[in-house]
């Protein structure tokens, strides 16, 4: 095709053609040259999300993934269920937000999109989607907070009628690392019994993290989902990223320097392909080059430490310039607590914003890191508090401060994490048998008088402080109540041994005397071992 910009940059027709494969013309690098794309008007505001998700309303800023949208609506169109899995960063949820989403609303018409991500309670996370949606009374949506194997099932009975459903469920992962097991298996039942009731006017898109795959092992039912309706998102060729990458920017009448497109491919290759880093990259460089020549520049791009070295640098000039000295302090503490170790590896983690209170040096710092967008922070309608989480995990692989701090305090986050764990199920239930003892205690009370624990994970909140001490509690009543139970039984030995001598009538007293001796020797034996607290060796 002649004149074209994506010919100019390198973009291969090859393969844009077929019944499945997208419809190439659609695109303006595509139909017009670089000359034609600086004649439109220019559009100064920035087409890169940088590490924010895509969502239905970004549609007109996602492109190169084409063939997998119409991959995925056709799918649909004979399946009620989709697993999609893929690697972290392999833009996942922005296909199916920002990609099939849109295009099943050309498919479909009108339909009733219900998406949410497990978090602690997927059961509560769709009541907050359902009372979101206006067509529902908050009374109609709290079925869905009932915790039970056929709550979707009643959901979908009472409240669907005739319409049409997609449930997308995000980052499923979560179902496993911060949803409790029990709340998780109940959901995982109700998702069953929903596939298995087979509406094709409700559809089921669920996607997951590949590396959790083993998570699915403990649970029949969601193996034969993935043996029966998973697709693993591959990674975008190269004609695919120009796309993406130039894309956007043609739109708002600006194309890239000579050679730049492939450089910010070949970088984005060596970096592990995290599609997010790349956005995040693209953002720097719009934002940081001058508009007015209709060009992105090389130096610029290289100036910003290109797609390797982009977030890192941005990062550490936030931390360095915007943050002073205490807030830093405050900072390191707050992604600590905003990280939790699963499978030895470090993932994100979300927590109620108010854990960080307004008008302390954490609250301050908070909010400048949310304006700074290296956190982000939320709060639906029917959400009793907004949360607050790290903006996106490609910051744990890729700031290498951060992943110091992760890497010195390792085992501690992952014991600290496990505890608050622990604390969530105790408040819910206080339970005596969620309280902590043995090895776990010990560890937990080393860490709770540890001064660089708590002065660089900034110890423990009052509900893990509170668990511990009731565990502490817990401990000493048990112990009291070994020690009085084995002074029973040393008591009973002394009296019922020297009573049985006497009631034999051996009357030889140097022979009875021995034999006392030998028994006033076992119990001082015994209340020796019980004040150095071997309370076995002393029975």
């Amino acid at each position: 095709m002649p004149n074209s910009y994506y010919t100019e940059i390198g973009g291969d027709f090859k393969g844009f053609y077929g019944k499945n494969l997208g419809n190439v013309n659609q695109y303006i690098i595509v139909q017009n040259s670089e000359e034609e794309i600086h004649t439109k008007k220019l559009n100064k505001s920035c087409p890169y999300l940088g590490l924010e998700k895509f969502q239905v309303t970004d549609k007109d800023k996602f492109f190169g993934r084409g063939q997998w949208i119409i991959k995925l609506s056709e799918y649909l169109k004979n399946e009620n269920v989709l697993l999609l899995l893929g690697k972290s960063g392999s833009g996942k949820s922005s296909l199916i937000r920002a990609g099939l989403i849109p295009e099943l609303e050309k498919d479909w018409g009108s339909f009733i999109n219900l998406t949410f991500e497990p978090d602690v309670n997927p059961f509560e996370s769709l009541y907050i989607c359902l009372a979101n949606q206006t067509i529902y009374k908050q009374s109609e949506a709290k079925i869905a907070q009932t915790v039970q194997e056929d709550t979707l099932i009643k959901v979908v009975s009472d409240l669907k009628q005739d319409s049409q459903w997609l449930i997308f469920i995000d980052q499923f992962e979560e179902l496993f690392t911060r949803t409790p097991k029990p709340v998780g298996e109940k959901f995982v039942a109700s998702l069953v019994q929903l596939r298995e009731k087979q509406d094709s006017t409700v559809k089921i898109v669920l996607t997951m993290r590949a590396d959790f795959l083993d998570r699915l092992s403990p649970y029949p039912s969601l193996g034969i989902i993935h043996d029966h309706h998973s697709l693993m998102l591959t990674d975008m060729s190269d004609n695919e990223l120009k796309l993406a990458i130039a894309e956007p920017a043609a739109n708002n009448g600006v194309t890239f320097e000579k050679g730049l497109v492939q450089q910010i491919i070949d970088d984005f290759r060596q970096q592990a392909g995290s599609l997010p880093l790349l956005q995040y990259t693209l953002e720097l460089l719009w934002k940081n080059d001058d508009l007015e020549d209709r060009v992105l520049n090389t130096n610029t791009y290289e100036t910003l430490g290109g797609v390797i070295g982009a977030l890192n640098q941005q990062a550490n000039k936030i931390y360095d310039d915007k943050l002073n000295q205490k807030e830093q302090e405050a900072a390191k503490q707050i992604f600590l607590e905003l990280v939790q170790i699963e499978d030895g590896k470090p993932v994100s983690r979300r927590v109620n914003k108010s854990l960080f209170e307004d008008g302390t040096v954490k609250g301050t710092t908070v909010e400048k890191l949310i304006k700074e967008r290296l956190l982000v922070s939320k709060q639906e309608k029917e959400q009793k508090q907004a949360t607050v989480e790290i903006a996106h995990e490609a910051l744990l692989t890729s700031w290498g401060k951060l992943q110091n701090w992760i890497n010195t305090n390792h085992q501690a986050i992952a014991i600290r994490n496990r505890l608050y764990d622990d604390v969530a199920q105790w408040k819910k239930t206080k339970n005596s048998q969620d309280l902590w003892s043995g090895s776990n205690l010990e560890k937990v009370l080393e860490l709770k008088d540890d001064k660089i624990f708590n002065s660089v994970l900034g110890g423990f909140n009052q509900d893990a402080k509170d668990f511990i001490d009731a565990s502490v509690e817990k401990r000493d009543r048990e112990q009291k109540e070994r020690i009085r139970l084995q002074r029973r039984a040393i008591k009973w030995l002394s009296g019922g041994l020297t009573a049985a001598l006497i009631a034999t009538g051996i009357a030889t007293g140097q022979w009875f005397n021995a034999e006392r001796n030998k028994i006033d020797s076992l119990v001082q034996t015994a209340k020796t071992q019980l004040n150095s607290q071997n309370y076995f060796d002393a029975l």
